[in-house]
């Protein structure tokens, strides 16, 4: 790439203009446009002329932009955007790991939630009443000593185990390639440094029943893709012991919601923390909603006051590695669709 080459970047998030002003001073060779908006039809002048854009739904048709090189997708998921041609064309990277933190956070929480009788403790508190059983019903399970596998062991999976780790609990994991250690995945705060030491066992896909029988808490961390969709079905819960609790803070379709309900219903498992569901929102109907030992929450559990921060700085990473012609962070792999 020629140093004064000029690359016009077209950004489509809100963000606060101290963000927009720190991209800028990457390079003069950029040429930053920032057009905050949901609406595609405030973009149609830019397409033409866009090099790299940032975006969380909005992209053009190939056609719209013959110049477009590369797409940064403002968040981790992206099977939305695999559904637009112009993404068989460029590269396209997420913004992985970003809100890894948060979401190992939200894991460890709901686990000590569930253990800890939390959800019961504050149904009590609602009605005020002190058991005169307390001291038999709320005995907590502690997560010393047990096992926690995480299927897909991406950033959101390292950050799990190490937050896991603290608590002195046995980790298994899942993944993909077990000789790829992922060198291009971005890690907040240091891009590319991948947890050593913390897993005891890494499993193919295919040998992911031999990990869950050994697994006291299951965590769904995988991608959305034809392959991963009811990966977690009537099988993987017969495979699951008596009590294991599950946790998805993947995608909804990644765990099939209907044998999830019977797993629960038969109390063949203990509990379960959903992030995600099949159908969004999740219907009213829905026997979750009123299932023990189930926490619900509104596929929020990436949220953070930190994200707007991180993903800029994800993207000011990656800006530079395109400046140098470097491999980019995150770069989707269109035909394994993550």
């Amino acid at each position: 790439m020629s140093n004064n080459e000029l690359i016009r970047v077209l950004i489509t998030q809100p963000f606060a203009s101290k963000l927009i002003q720190s991209l800028q001073s990457i390079s003069s060779q950029l040429i930053i446009k920032h057009v905050p908006t949901k609406n595609p039809a405030e973009l149609e002048k830019e397409w033409p002329t866009v090099e790299v854009l940032y975006t969380a739904k909005i992209v053009p048709k190939p056609e719209q932009a013959p110049c477009l090189s590369w797409i940064q997708a403002h968040f981790a998921g992206i099977e939305h955007l695999l559904k637009h041609p112009i993404t068989n064309q460029v590269h396209l990277t997420t913004a992985s790991g970003v809100g890894a933190k948060s979401i190992a956070e939200y894991v460890i929480g709901g686990l000590l939630s569930l253990n800890h009788h939390i959800p019961s403790f504050l149904e009590h508190q609602s009605q005020k009443a002190w058991s005169s059983k307390r001291l038999q019903i709320f005995v907590p399970s502690e997560l010393q000593n047990t096992t926690l596998g995480i299927i897909g062991y991406g950033g959101i999976g390292q950050e799990i185990a190490r937050l896991a780790s603290a608590f002195g609990m046995k980790i298994l994991v899942t993944k993909r390639d077990i000789a790829e250690p992922s060198i291009n995945s971005w890690q907040f705060p240091n891009p590319s440094k991948i947890q050593h030491g913390l897993v005891e066992k890494i499993y193919l896909p295919e040998h992911l029943h031999i990990m869950l029988k050994q697994c006291d808490y299951v965590v769904a961390a995988v991608p959305l893709t034809e392959n991963t969709k009811h990966m977690i079905s009537s099988l993987e819960f017969s495979a699951m012991k008596k009590g294991t609790i599950l946790v998805n803070i993947s995608r909804g379709k990644v765990v099939d919601e209907l044998a999830l309900i019977d797993a629960l219903q038969s109390d063949h498992l203990r509990g379960a923390i959903l992030d995600v569901f099949e159908t969004e929102p999740l219907d009213a109907k829905s026997p979750l909603w009123n299932l023990p030992n189930v926490i619900i929450s509104p596929h929020v559990s990436g949220l953070t006051p930190n994200y707007d921060q991180r993903a800029v700085e994800l993207f000011e990473n990656n800006l530079k590695r395109y400046l140098s012609g470097n491999p980019l962070l995150n770069e989707v792999n269109i035909k394994r669709g993550y």
